[in-house]
């Protein structure tokens, strides 16, 4: 057991707990009282959901059997880079989402968070993004019908 293994589910249960708290005080409205599916309903299943799933990822790592080496434990200088290489994506991703539209800021947060990660394949790199920002645009807007930003530069 290491207490890599452990941060992890920790973190994600004292979120989905302070979630199940906050979606226990999610008011009702009055014509929802005697309604069995309310606006609480789905928060209420992702919050237990997400607890049963991080006591039993905190359970599977606890009652796994010891092993005799522990390099896996060293946190190495380039998996933090690629940490904070992902995070500066996710901002200039919500940043440039507005300006260039949903299709073409997806596919290149994709793009470059598959290179970030270590994908060097140019193959791999353009059909694992393009396609699948495409095929979720077409899913949103024209499937589902919701709304997702064109970009300035269409308009």
């Amino acid at each position: 057991m290491t207490n890599r293994e452990l941060i992890g589910p920790s973190l994600f249960l004292a979120l989905f707990t302070l979630y199940a708290v906050v979606a226990w005080q999610i008011p009702l409205l009055p014509f929802e009282e005697y309604e069995t599916v309310t606006s609480a309903t789905l928060p209420k299943v992702y919050a237990g959901f997400g607890i049963v799933v991080c006591l039993l990822s905190i359970g599977s790592t606890l009652l796994k059997p010891r092993e005799k080496t522990n390099t896996d434990d060293v946190l190495e200088k380039s998996h933090v880079l690629r940490t904070f290489g992902l995070l500066i994506l996710m901002v200039i991703y919500s940043a440039a989402l507005e300006p260039i539209g949903f299709l073409i800021s997806t596919s290149a947060f994709l793009l470059a968070g598959f290179f970030v990660m270590g994908e060097r394949r140019k193959g791999i790199l353009l059909f694992a993004s393009i396609p699948v920002a495409v095929v979720f645009w077409f899913l949103m807007t024209q499937v589902l019908g919701i709304y997702l930003v064109p970009g300035d530069l269409w308009s």
